[in-house]
């Protein structure tokens, strides 16, 4: 079966003339979506993140390598016919009204004459902005222009959603209604393909994350697994020896003294070793625990 989105060796370079040389944006890029998932995309500023959606959606070339839609080729007119795209910051001409927006990609993405001002109706109500359907959108705010686009890019019922940062210039409500609108589409079976640097929002709606850097995945998988690989152990004991205390340091086993507290923090392949340690020394192990860095510390460390 296909996958909503597959890349082989995705590889996009720009050249910047003779003395600037070439620019790498997307490096030897292998990822495939499966259907019915949210599906983060991340990465800082540059990473390659814009570039890569734009070749999903054949807006520029790859240099090399390919991308299929549900097994077909970019290029290929019936790939697109299944995509909805929200882009990082959609632009309406400030006279039209939302509905007359959403009705426009509705009759573009193939919607029957008769239901289209039933399906642009329904889109503006899920995203919840159906009581400024009537008014220009020169006279709304930033966010709720974002949640034009995110109407019209639902409005014509795509199997596939590629969003790059869908709850930009939204706020904690806007964002919240987004997130669990994002979760609704997928529990219908939809496949949403997301961009954002909102980690916690991408912790509480991805399903699988990648990570880019400089053009390159340095990690995909569920979120938990991606951040599992960040784990550290914290011990906290009564007394360390001087010389117990040269022995952790040299083992780069970080050592933190508070308030005659005394805490390592052991990475899960040296705990054996440092109990040990600790048991030959005598001193006390008052607590254990796992802890388990965020995404956002997952992200900085994969992605700095």
């Amino acid at each position: 079966m296909s996958h909503p989105i597959e890349t082989e060796n995705l590889r996009k370079v720009y050249k910047l003339g003779k003395r600037k040389g070439d620019r790498i944006a997307v490096d030897s890029l292998n990822i495939a979506v499966p259907e019915g998932a949210v599906f983060g995309f991340l990465g800082p500023n540059g990473a390659g993140k814009t570039t890569t959606i734009k070749m999903l959606l054949d807006f520029v070339h790859p240099t090399s390598g390919s991308a299929t839609i549900f097994g077909n080729p970019t290029s290929a007119a019936s790939s697109r016919r299944l995509i909805g795209y929200l882009p990082e910051q959609p632009y309406f001409h400030k006279f039209l009204r939302p509905i007359e927006v959403v009705s426009m990609h509705a009759s573009l993405a193939g919607v029957p004459r008769k239901e289209v001002r039933q399906h642009s109706i329904s889109a503006l109500e899920r995203s919840g902005i159906a009581e400024y359907s009537d008014t220009p959108i020169g006279k709304l705010s930033k966010g709720l222009t974002q949640r034009v686009g995110i109407a019209q890019a639902i409005v014509g019922d795509p199997k596939l959603l590629i969003m790059d940062e869908p709850t930009s210039g939204l706020d904690p409500i806007g964002r919240r209604h987004a997130r669990d609108l994002i979760l609704q589409l997928r529990d219908e079976g939809r496949t949403i393909f997301l961009s954002s640097h909102l980690l916690s929002e991408v912790e509480s709606t991805c399903d699988i994350i990648a990570v880019l850097k400089r053009g390159k995945l340095v990690a995909m998988g569920k979120p938990d697994d991606v951040q599992a690989k960040g784990k550290q152990v914290t011990i906290q004991v009564d007394t360390l020896t001087d010389e117990t205390k040269a022995s952790l340091k040299f083992a780069k086993v970080g050592i933190e003294e508070e308030a005659g507290a005394i805490r390592l923090c052991v990475a899960p392949e040296m705990l054996y070793w440092v109990i040990r340690m600790l048991e030959k020394s005598g001193a006390k192990i008052l607590r254990l625990q796992t802890e388990r860095e965020s995404l956002e510390e997952a992200f900085l460390r994969l992605a700095a």
